[in-house]
Parts: structure tokens; C-alpha cells; sequence
């Protein structure tokens, strides 16, 4: 079994790589839909314990992600002021030997092609970018970017990934903030990034629009929405928050405009959003604004059995609604193979009848 630290893990995988390796296993959940099972989160307190669990048949190994954060929210936006590392537990599928134990930094670190982000949150934004290859048209030229935070950041090294933007528009509700973003993500990217005064300006100059906000209410108006435009958005909502006091209302960032508006929705898990009561879609089903066979699973989306887009002047959304543990198992196996290549960390052998 190989332990390896934090510091270990950074720069061994790039985002194009990640992102590929999490297409493949959502093809691979498209087949064996046993595989992966949805993030569960246990509340108390203010502290919170998140795992994930599932098989990556492509790699041979089963396993989960783990971490226990402690959870704040100050004026509608959500902070973690500790968290553990994320911790990746690998498994040998055939033998149920324990391969790796891969202890991710939460502080910021830099992918294999030296673009500095948060490395633990790889995941988050390959099944965004995942789902936005699938259901955006190939030659969406401008992307609207509303926010300015960590999670923003990774989402444009992923958009930059799967599509060729000639321009960035960003808004985030703090001038300084999004200005800042814009001239340092510029730089490092290449990429002709503006700072814009408003959500509207962005969204409705827009192909694509990528929420990756930490909100509790939404962030745009559906009826700015372009035909032929694809909106991807991260915040999922989690009832156990509202059950045990850490918030008033369950998290959303799309508004019901949006949704009614989209001629296709796709979804990371349908079932997520009903365990966890999620304030996007869920909601909307329970109020008969949507059906759940109107709602497309990504895994279904890559598989072929459901439509990721179907004209030119659809509007779509993805709800990246949650982590997938079969989608944090692809990339760690990447990360556990090129650990073992350059000979890092600390193998421990296990005796016989462990």
C-alpha cells in the first residue's frame, strides 16, 4: 500500500488529463450502473464527514474519497474554517488488496502543466467540464464566468481545456475581486478575460455560462439567456445544512427561469439531488415545474442513450450537483500510477491474512 502526501500529489496530472480520465469512468457508470454510489454527508454541529464510494472497472480498483471539514456561513456565503485533507482510499478489484492511501492538499497547488489552482478540486470542475464538452455547441466563442473564487479559477483552466474561447467576460459582485481575476487568469492563461459590471453584460453576450459561485441564492436571470446558449452550475444543496441549523435555506445558484427556459437539463446524479433534497431541480420536480424523465444523467449523456443537445438553438443546462466518487477514483488512479513511475511516497507491505 503507498501513502503518499500532499505535497507528493501536486503537479501529476494535468487538468486535459483529469478531465479525460473522468469522461471515461461516467462511460463507465453509463454501463454498470452499480458502481458508484451517491455522496452521503454526515452533519453535527458545525462539523461535517463527506465520502464517496465507488468501482472503476477500466482500472481495476475500488475505493473512496473521504474528508471532515467544520462548516460557517457568513452573508450567504458558505466558508470552511478547517478542513482535513481529502484522503483517496484505493482497492485492488480483484485481490482487495489496499493500493494507496492519497492524502490531497486543500491549499493551492499546480496541475502537471503548471497552472497553478486547487489541486483537490480536480473532480469539481472535469465533470463540469465533462458535461459542458457534451451538451455546449463546439463553436462557443464566448464564455460568462460568474465568480471569482477558487472554484472559478479551476473552471476556466477546464473550460480553456474542451473549448477555444476568443473571450472571457467575469463578473463576480466584488469590483476589486473580479479585476483581479481577470488581469492574473489572463496572464496565465493566454486568454482574452474582461472584468464586467454586471451579471446581465455577461450572461447575455454569452454561449456558455459557467456558475461556480458559493452562494445560497441565484445568481442570474433565465430570461437573459440566449438561444443556443449551455449554462453549467456547481452549487448543490444538501438538506442536512438546513437540518442541522447551518443555514436558513437549501443552496441554489440557478434560478427557475433557467429551467424552464432549457429544452435539455442534464445532471451529474438524479440521485443526489433527491437524497439530498437539492434546492436546483429537486424543487422544481416537487412543485411540478419538472418531471425526473425530463432530467438527463451525464452518465447517460456520454453512454449515448440520452441527447446531450439536439439543435443548434437549444438552450441547455448541466447541474454539476456533487462530487461522484467513481469521477475522484479516475483521477486518483492517474495520480497513483504516475506516483509509482517516480517512486514517491511510502509503501507499507502487508503481511499475509491481513
Amino acid at each position: 500500500m503507498l501513502i503518499l502526501r500532499p505535497e507528493e500529489v501536486e503537479g501529476l496530472i494535468t487538468m486535459s488529463e483529469a478531465i479525460d480520465a473522468v469522461e471515461r469512468a461516467f462511460a463507465d457508470w453509463g454501463a454498470h450502473a452499480e458502481i458508484n454510489f451517491a455522496r452521503r454527508r454526515l452533519h453535527f454541529g458545525d462539523a461535517r464527514l463527506c465520502w464517496m464510494p465507488a468501482a472503476l472497472p477500466s482500472g481495476g480498483k475500488t475505493g473512496l474519497r473521504i474528508q471532515s471539514e467544520i462548516l460557517a456561513v457568513s452573508s450567504g456565503v458558505q466558508t470552511y474554517p478547517s478542513r482535513s485533507p481529502l484522503i483517496d482510499l484505493l482497492f485492488d478489484a480483484r485481490s482487495a488488496a489496499p493500493l494507496a492511501m492519497i492524502l490531497s492538499s486543500t491549499q493551492r497547488g499546480r496541475t502537471r502543466d503548471s497552472i497553478a489552482l486547487r489541486t483537490s478540486d480536480l473532480m469539481t470542475a472535469s465533470i463540469s467540464a465533462v458535461g459542458t464538452r457534451w451538451m455546449s455547441r463546439a463553436e462557443s466563442q464566448t464564455l460568462a464566468l460568474l465568480g471569482s473564487g477558487k472554484q472559478a479559477r479551476n473552471h476556466l483552466v477546464a473550460m480553456k481545456a474542451i473549448r477555444k474561447f476568443a473571450r472571457v467576460l467575469v463578473y463576480s459582485p466584488t469590483a476589486a475581486h473580479r479585476e483581479h481575476f481577470a488581469a492574473e487568469m489572463s496572464g496565465a492563461l493566454g486568454l482574452d478575460i474582461e472584468a464586467v459590471g454586471s451579471a446581465a453584460e455577461a450572461v447575455g453576450k454569452a454561449d456558455v455560462v459557467v456558475a461556480a459561485t458559493n452562494t445560497n441564492n441565484p445568481v442570474f436571470d433565465g430570461a437573459w439567456l440566449r438561444a443556443g446558449t449551455h449554462v453549467t452550475s456547481i452549487v448543490g444543496s444538501n438538506i442536512g445544512m438546513v437540518q442541522a441549523g447551518t443555514i436558513a435555506q437549501k443552496r441554489r445558484e440557478l434560478d427557475d427561469e433557467t429551467l424552464l427556459r432549457a429544452d435539455v437539463i442534464g445532471i451529474a446524479s438524479r440521485e443526489l439531488a433527491i437524497q439530498d433534497q437539492q434546492g436546483d431541480i429537486y424543487d422544481q420536480v416537487s412543485r411540478g415545474q419538472l418531471r425526473w424523465d425530463e432530467i438527463a444523467e451525464l452518465r447517460e449523456i456520454v453512454a449515448g442513450s440520452r441527447p446531450g443537445r439536439q439543435s443548434h438553438s437549444d438552450i441547455t443546462v448541466f447541474k454539476n450537483n456533487g462530487g461522484q466518487g467513481i469521477a475522484e477514483l479516475a483521477i486518483a488512479d492517474i495520480i497513483l500510477s504516475r506516483a509509482r513511475e517516480r517512486k514517491l511516497g511510502v509503501e507499507i507491505v502487508w503481511g499475509e491474512g491481513y
